[in-house]
């Protein structure tokens, strides 16, 4: 990981590589079209996973780690992602920033201080003068980079928005989902830098606790120009916003791992056959289990 080709480290060509940049030079300096076409090529290519965690083998969030993740054709969480993406950007020259956010279920969720921020490792990047929001590891939100300016933003199919949260602090500020989509509605972030190291704890608790979400329920996320695809549990869904979505029920193990294979660009080949038939065991419950708790509700 340390030996250097054209000054850079050895994992970039090979990183650049799983975003279809197979030749870097191609992207030239910094600039603002190629953390566009770098950042679509992540969020098409570099799912949002936990498999890992699902099979009790939680990964690390190491930006090393992290990284050989990606190279071995694995994608990750919001802290692998992240993490990962910083560094390929800050060594191709960008002026990338970390900060501390949290997801919110519901506006009434949301933490009353930038201080208790920890479930979400967000990202800022510099380009003349003008800093941008940067998320490859935010599921279904992000396609492009964002320009941290006040009001909605249009992506494809999806309207986002920019709120700053002054009751906070003059730092935080609030991504707002499209109001169609469903997997959460908001994440707030502060602009003060962070360090990877400040969300091990929380990682901890996300990949190991039993009440974390990641070790309930199955997820796998990846954007595209037109729209979102995800499966949660044992359902999987396209959404191309305005109402325009459909699930369906996935049948078998063999049709999860060749749907992360075929369409989420996943390597799982080193996932075995007792380790797949577990996971679908476990995936197919967790999804019975939500099912008939949504029907209940609905009584």
């Amino acid at each position: 990981m340390t030996s250097k080709k054209n000054d850079h480290p050895a994992w970039v060509a090979p990183y650049l590589a799983r975003l279809g940049v197979d030749a870097p030079e191609s992207l030239g300096a910094p600039s603002l079209e190629a953390l566009r076409r770098l950042h679509r090529a992540h969020v098409e290519l570099i799912a949002f996973e936990n498999f890992d965690i699902q099979l009790g083998r939680p990964q690390g969030i190491d930006p090393a780690e992290s990284i050989a993740r990606i190279l071995a054709g694995r994608g990750g969480y919001c802290f692998n992602l992240n993490n990962a993406f910083s560094e390929l950007l800050t060594v191709l020259g960008y002026d990338v920033t970390l900060h501390r956010g949290q997801i919110n279920g519901s506006a009434a969720s949301a933490k009353a201080t930038a201080e208790e921020y920890a479930t979400h490792m967000a990202l800022t990047v510099v380009i003349d003068g003008e800093r941008w929001s940067v998320d490859v590891g935010l599921a279904n939100s992000h396609y492009e980079p964002i320009p941290l300016r006040e009001g909605v933003h249009l992506q494809g199919p999806f309207r986002f928005e920019l709120r700053p949260l002054p009751e906070i602090g003059p730092d935080a500020w609030r991504f707002l989902t499209d109001p169609a989509q469903t997997t959460f509605h908001s994440m707030d972030f502060t602009l003060a830098p962070a360090v990877w190291e400040d969300f091990i704890s929380c990682h901890t608790e996300f990949s190991t606790s039993p009440k974390s979400p990641y070790v309930m329920w199955f997820e796998l996320f990846r954007r595209d120009a037109d729209g979102a695809e995800f499966v949660l549990d044992d359902e999987f869904t396209r959404d191309e916003g305005a109402g325009r979505r459909t699930t369906r029920l996935l049948e078998s193990a063999e049709e999860l791992f060749k749907l992360a294979t075929d369409v989420f660009h996943l390597d799982l080949s080193a996932v075995d056959d007792a380790d797949r038939a577990a996971l679908w065991d476990r995936i197919q419950r967790a999804g019975a289990e939500w099912r008939a708790k949504q029907e209940s509700a609905e009584k």
